[in-house]
């Protein structure tokens, strides 16, 4: 069986897309374990993780979603389970994911410091299972360095071995190459690819963003599908705004108050991919009724206006089972480039 934890130097770093990429060129069949759930969603009054949903449908994988973690939250995790518990619901639990499987990809939490608390950290996932350990790296070439230089000292005092490194989001492989690989191989480092900034990968589609803000879809359902690029806050005058070269921008996602019957209607007249109507408030049906002729996404949410757009522009650009475009980008750029 051959296992391999993959985790970060930071957050962001890309694990879930070089796991994919793993699992989609290599000729052994992966099964998928990510014990921290860290990006949690509701499905069907199931509370399930974004990545393991991503893993169980691409990869096809015959597993029910409560097997993929083992828990949510910190405090709730460290309440429920002992370590000698948890450490025997892991190692039980990736002997039955491998089952039928070559192996398993284990994913850690948002970094490789991440879960340390609750033996969940990559360094604890190695004890319990001996899996071979993957980081991945991103940014600068110094902040590559750095981050890799305070891993290796890290898990050089465990005495636990790091498989290699995959080095994603470069902005210049040459530079990386001509300046960062000295470094790398004086801490005994093995390169496992280098993968380049992909602009695509931080466009996100309409039904991710409802489910990141628990929203409820009002009209357009048929444009869940819809991707956005841009986002624009509707807070000035119709006129202004139609004056602003951001909001004539195509693939755009507004955000305003549901009163704002003004700027919706403005909206839906120029090339929007969606809008997020803040304070709960439902706009006129005559709007809502347009909305469903155009295709555009309606979904009115809780928050105020200003809540919901740091909410959206904070959220992870991740790739999920609807993202078709970025899942075939992972195939046909990511999974050449990793040398397993």
């Amino acid at each position: 069986m051959n296992n391999l934890i993959i985790s970060s130097t930071e957050e962001d770093a890309g694990k879930t897309t070089v796991g994919m990429g793993i699992a989609l060129s290599s000729e052994k069949k992966f099964s998928y374990f990510k014990p921290f759930g860290d990006r949690p969603i509701y499905k069907k009054k199931r509370l399930i993780d974004y990545d393991a949903k991503l893993f169980k449908n691409v990869l096809n994988l015959d597993i029910e979603y409560e097997k993929f973690c083992i828990g949510f939250d910190h405090s709730k995790i460290r309440y429920a389970y002992s370590q000698d518990v948890i450490k025997d619901k892991i190692t039980d639990r990736v002997k039955e994911l491998a089952s039928g499987y070559d192996g398993v990809i284990v994913e850690t939490g948002i970094d490789w410091r991440f879960g340390s608390s609750v033996s969940l950290d990559p360094a604890s996932l190695y004890k319990m299972i001996k899996g071979e350990i993957v980081l991945v790296a991103c940014g600068t070439r110094t902040n590559i360095v750095d981050d890799l230089s305070a891993a290796v000292r890290y898990f050089d005092a465990l005495d636990i071995p790091i498989k290699g490194v995959v080095l994603n989001k470069v902005e210049s492989e040459e530079d990386i190459r001509n300046f960062a690989f000295d470094d790398l191989e004086a801490m005994d480092l093995n390169v496992l690819g280098i993968i380049p900034e992909i602009p695509e990968f931080q466009l996100m589609k309409m039904s991710y963003i409802n489910d990141m803000l628990f929203g409820k879809v009002v009209a357009g359902q048929s444009g869940l599908d819809n991707v956005v690029e841009n986002i624009y806050v509707g807070a000035m005058s119709v006129d202004e705004m139609l004056r602003t070269s951001k909001f004539s921008k195509k693939r755009k996602l507004i955000v305003t108050g549901g009163d704002r019957s003004d700027v919706i209607l403005a909206s839906l007249d120029e090339g929007t991919s969606g809008l997020i109507l803040t304070n709960d408030i439902f706009p006129p049906s005559h709007i809502l009724s347009k909305a469903d002729r155009e295709g555009i996404p309606m979904i009115v949410v809780p928050l105020d206006t200003y809540e919901a757009a740091k909410r959206i522009e904070r959220m992870d650009k991740i790739t999920t089972v609807e993202d078709d475009f970025k899942i075939n980008m992972v195939k046909e750029r990511i999974s050449p480039k990793i040398n397993i």
